[in-house]
């Protein structure tokens, strides 16, 4: 279904009628609660075949007389969370046609965050309304890596069942492990991620993630050095400076006569 087509159906389904997706040009926007919402669109590499493999979305949010606002600060404006799930679910719509509106040169996977307050928000059935949304534009949930921030970690409670619930419809899960983390590293990965996200290098969690064969994906790789001390470390995945800060365009990981949807790799990813 063709991207104009796609926000019009998505506008009309919206129950909640709070936001509002519109064309911008190539790419696509959104309204929500005073603010301009649009989509930015950071690089992942394989760092052993140096390719592009994937692309981060990160959320761009305005107000109308262009001041920007930060992510939290967006999301800390639902007050409910009812609104928390709606917002982050039209977010991740919007990212979903932008990345849909580059596919002839754009292939690999999507890799989306979901807020910490919609897994609370959300009791059961994760991923379902979403994976309905992707269908709309043509992608699969195999087509997606999650990011779930581990500050939540509970490994026994709503957190662990939320995960499971994305696992069981085929979502990859990338758990991002924020700086100074001091949990068990067995926990985390008896949460079996696909994925070990990391803002700073952390010894204990690389080694165990190599040891049980999880791709490791790191960030801040902004200089050659970052990149020779990641690769001769082992880690597998890296977004950074080095290969592109975060734009509305993504990065193009094939020639527009190659098939973007190509099969995926042994650790996950998409050569």
């Amino acid at each position: 279904m063709p991207v104009a087509e796609l926000i019009r159906y998505f506008n009309a389904a919206d129950r909640a009628a709070d936001g509002q997706l519109y064309s911008n040009g190539a790419r696509v926007e959104a309204w929500h609660g005073g603010l301009r919402l649009g989509s930015l669109f950071q690089p992942i590499v394989d760092l052993r075949s140096e390719r592009v493999v994937g692309h981060q979305a990160m959320l761009a949010a305005r107000r109308d007389d262009g001041t920007p606002v930060g992510r939290e600060t967006a999301y800390n404006l639902c007050e409910t969370g009812q609104a928390v799930v709606h917002f982050d679910r039209l977010c991740r719509t919007l990212h979903a046609l932008n990345f849909l509106a580059q596919r002839r040169s754009t292939g690999g996977y999507l890799q989306l965050s979901v807020h910490p307050r919609h897994l609370l928000a959300v009791q059961s059935q994760h991923g379902l309304v979403y994976e309905a949304i992707l269908k709309r534009c043509g992608l699969a949930p195999d087509d997606i890596v999650l990011e779930i921030n581990a500050a939540g970690f509970d490994p026994a409670g709503h957190f662990a069942h939320a995960l499971e619930g994305y696992r069981l419809r085929g979502y990859r899960l990338a758990l991002s492990i924020p700086p100074g983390w001091q949990q068990p590293v067995e926990a985390i990965l008896g949460l079996q991620p696909d994925i070990l996200r990391l803002s700073a290098r952390h010894v204990d969690l690389e080694n165990a993630a190599r040891s049980a064969g999880l791709p490791v994906e790191i960030t801040g790789i902004d200089s050659g050095a970052d990149f020779r001390d990641a690769r001769s470390d082992g880690i597998e995945l890296a977004q950074g400076s080095l290969f592109g800060d975060p734009a509305v365009d993504c990065r193009p990981t094939h020639s527009p006569s190659r098939n973007p949807y190509n099969p995926l790799s042994p650790n996950g990813v998409r050569p």
